[in-house]
């Protein structure tokens, strides 16, 4: 496995994930990486079938514990023995998974989107759904955003290049991942954002309640897409946590 990243700024170490679409240069696109390397070094990640890195098409090289050993991995190449750590969507799993896993590598962990429901059931029908609908029918924006036509066209290209089977692959084998009975161990600090149209049963309160040290900010009107996008909103927070949580 080949994992493209590149590093941009000078500073404690963050490492920027994004999810099912898209790779590392949408954390640019959305407006984060100025601000964000004017104080850290920001690493942007294509993780493993995304952007530039490999693309494995074995199912097994896309469990939740393969994501995490990734980040491990790409630390230990950079000589970086500890980083704070920034994922969307399920990038934020990935993030949640080395937070539990490999919790001596993270400084802090900050994540955005919406956290699966705890009914393991429902949870593994919707996601190997979710996975036959990509096979299928490929990237489905309308899913991720209430108002389809408000996706900029930069954050539709991410779409658009990423492989569906890729994300599909990802989303088999996060079923097997029981995210709920990992939340109690990760006790690095953990900041959340969300937005209330993505969350409206208030899972991301549940989950925050279960981690020893996690604070949430939800983001009113915005949903799935709004509530990275919109980086303006959640920077100054998220500037805050890491200028606390960053090793010196």
């Amino acid at each position: 496995m080949r994992l493209h990243f590149e590093t941009v700024g000078m500073g404690p170490p963050l490492v920027l994930q994004t999810g099912g679409a898209g790779d590392g240069s949408m954390w640019r696109d959305a407006g984060y990486v100025g601000p964000l390397s004017s104080s850290h070094q920001c690493i942007l990640l294509d993780h493993r079938g995304h952007g530039q890195s490999d693309r494995p098409r074995a199912p097994e090289a896309h469990s939740m514990p393969r994501y995490a050993l990734d980040i491990v991995e790409l630390l230990d190449h950079l000589g970086v023995q500890r980083s704070a750590f920034w994922g969307y969507s399920q990038g934020w799993m990935v993030g949640l998974a080395v937070a539990a896993l490999h919790s001596e590598r993270l400084t802090g962990l900050l994540g955005t989107g919406g956290i699966e429901t705890p009914d393991r059931v429902q949870n593994a029908a919707e996601t190997i759904e979710g996975a036959q609908a990509l096979r299928i029918h490929g990237w489905q924006p309308e899913i991720y955003q209430s108002e389809p036509a408000g996706i900029p066209a930069w954050f539709q290209h991410h779409f658009d290049i990423t492989d569906p089977e890729m994300a599909a692959l990802w989303l088999e084998r996060e079923a097997e991942w029981d995210l709920w009975s990992h939340l109690a161990s990760v006790a690095v600090p953990v900041q959340m954002f969300v937005g209330d149209l993505e969350d409206p049963e208030h899972l991301n309160d549940r989950a925050a309640e279960l981690m020893p040290n996690a604070a949430i900010r939800r983001l009113a009107g915005l949903d799935h897409v709004g509530a990275f996008i919109r980086s303006d909103l959640v920077l100054p927070t998220a500037m805050e946590f890491l200028s606390r949580v960053s090793d010196r």
